[in-house]
């Protein structure tokens, strides 16, 4: 016979029926006869809402910048802007001074985009030089102004609809047994902005541009004697704005191809014959493409101010206290980054809640539904977090390891007083023609209710970023927008009751 059989099943039974002797079915959590029933259910509280705007926006060495002019019924005339420090991204040997006789073809402004705002007609942008260049001191953000420079450039048009012949396989080359397969390719896109601001001679349908800015630049840099310093001395930086008749689309940069500005050159070889070169000049998000795993902290600095003038629906937003109800439009509210909108939000019935009896709360969360078929133009948020505001809609702060960081609605689970676990929520059912978000909020509607949050606030304000405060910092930039249904915002609540 097995020993532990043996042995040990007379002290488990034993132990069993002390047990059961001992306890009842409700200390032991197990809902069992002759035991106090826990009921469980849900209730949805109603939430008043309304619109309101939070300023300013960061937009210093976001992952992306901003360039273009839209005019739209919700948000009215939005602008953005994008000025840049350079980075002299050649090596030596490619200076026209290495080369003999240098003769410059053209300089063009690359810009790849990954997102159009608005209609896919082509851009129309203004190229400035900056009057000094950005200050590593001091802070930019989209309510920031620069002051301007020489124009390089005015009224530069480019199409979005160009496109490119990609190779699918290569070409192989003939052997003795087999002949030749050529290459197999296909028609892609080329979402790519090109802005001459220098050609030297005129093209097919292309005529010529001249510019004498960069032709005394070409001429610097053909010196022996050509340094960094003379370098920034000759360009400071640059601004690139939405000419006065462009008013069609924003468009979003930095995550297709490295920006540049590149000075196209030739030369004359040691057997006559004409070798091509060029010159680059970066700025924007360029680390990611230049030298892997280098931070972005490397990048030159660059930042998109937004210039939003607001139609007469949103015209209280032009305070920091303002405040549009959503019975004022149509029970719709706003959630969109760049333009700082936000869905504000004040709780409703929780007094009668906290004061049922025997009350246990197992579950929270913010259901915010957005309106069907209202992302026509900009694209839902990827994402909605929770900030605590008082009344002015000023966004309450907290001191966490010596540092002052927004008071953001933490994750379940984690300290509420904390920073760094920042609760948020994807769009749900993002195909259905109501998706909606679902922010938890168990932790903290615990710690609200039993006051456990340093100080109560007046509101929540739901948006699609976060800003630069300690670790919570957000590094996008986009005008993604969210129309909220904002009748049907609920705080549902999982609850028990013994």
């Amino acid at each position: 016979m097995n020993w532990l059989t043996s042995r040990c099943a007379p002290l488990v039974a034993f132990a069993a029926l002390a047990l059961t002797g001992c306890d009842t079915g409700t200390a032991l959590n197990v809902d069992l006869p002759d035991t106090t029933g826990i009921s469980t259910q849900y209730l949805d509280l109603p939430v008043t809402s309304g619109t309101v705007r939070l300023a300013p926006v960061q937009s210093l060495k976001t992952d992306r910048f901003l360039i273009g002019r839209l005019n739209d019924n919700v948000a009215g005339v939005t602008e953005a802007r994008a000025y840049f420090n350079v980075l002299n991204g050649a090596v030596a040997d490619s200076l026209p001074s290495k080369f003999t006789a240098p003769v410059l073809d053209s300089v063009v402004v690359v810009l790849g985009f990954d997102k159009v705002n608005g209609s896919t007609t082509p851009v129309q942008y203004d190229v400035y030089q900056l009057a000094n260049p950005l200050d590593d001191r001091q802070v930019y953000d989209a309510g920031t102004s620069t002051p301007l420079g020489a124009l390089l450039g005015q009224n530069l048009t480019s199409r979005l609809d160009r496109t490119q012949v990609q190779t699918v396989t290569a070409a192989i080359a003939a052997t003795a047994a087999n002949p030749a397969v050529p290459a197999v390719t296909t028609i892609a896109p080329d979402p790519t902005v090109r802005l001459i601001l220098q050609r030297t001679t005129a093209a097919a349908g292309q005529p010529a541009v001249s510019s004498a800015f960069f032709t005394n630049f070409f001429q610097q840099l053909q010196q022996a004697n050509f340094t960094q310093a003379k370098f920034t001395s000759l360009l400071k930086g640059l601004a690139i704005t939405p000419s006065a008749s462009h008013n069609t689309n924003i468009l979003s940069f930095g995550q297709n191809g490295v920006p540049r500005l590149v000075v196209y050159f030739h030369s004359t070889g040691t057997t006559s014959n004409v070798l091509k070169h060029f010159y680059p000049i970066y700025f924007g998000p360029v680390s990611a493409y230049l030298s892997s795993g280098t931070s972005s902290a490397r990048d030159p600095r660059y930042y998109t101010q937004i210039i939003n003038t607001l139609p007469p629906a949103l015209q209280a937003l032009a305070t920091r206290p303002g405040f549009v109800a959503s019975g004022d439009l149509n029970n719709t509210s706003y959630a969109q980054e760049g333009t700082g909108l936000g869905t504000r939000i004040a709780f409703t019935g929780l007094a009668a809640l906290a004061a049922k009896p025997g009350l246990t709360i197992n579950r929270a969360e913010l259901r915010v539904p957005v309106k069907p078929f209202s992302n026509a133009l900009f694209t839902n948020p990827t994402r909605l977090y929770a900030l605590e505001v008082n009344t002015a809609n000023e966004v309450l702060q907290r001191i966490v390891n010596y540092t002052a960081v927004d008071r953001v609605v933490q994750a379940d689970g984690t300290p509420q007083v904390g920073a760094g676990f920042p609760a948020y929520s994807l769009l749900v059912d993002g195909t259905s023609s109501q998706p909606y978000y679902s922010i938890p909020v168990t932790s903290y509607l615990q710690a609200y209710l039993t006051n456990k949050l340093d100080t109560t606030p007046d509101a929540l304000v739901l948006v699609p970023s976060l800003r630069s405060y300690g670790n919570l910092t957000s590094n996008t930039l986009t005008l993604d927008r969210a129309a909220i249904d904002a009748a049907k915002i609920t705080l549902r609540v999982y609850y028990s009751q013994r």
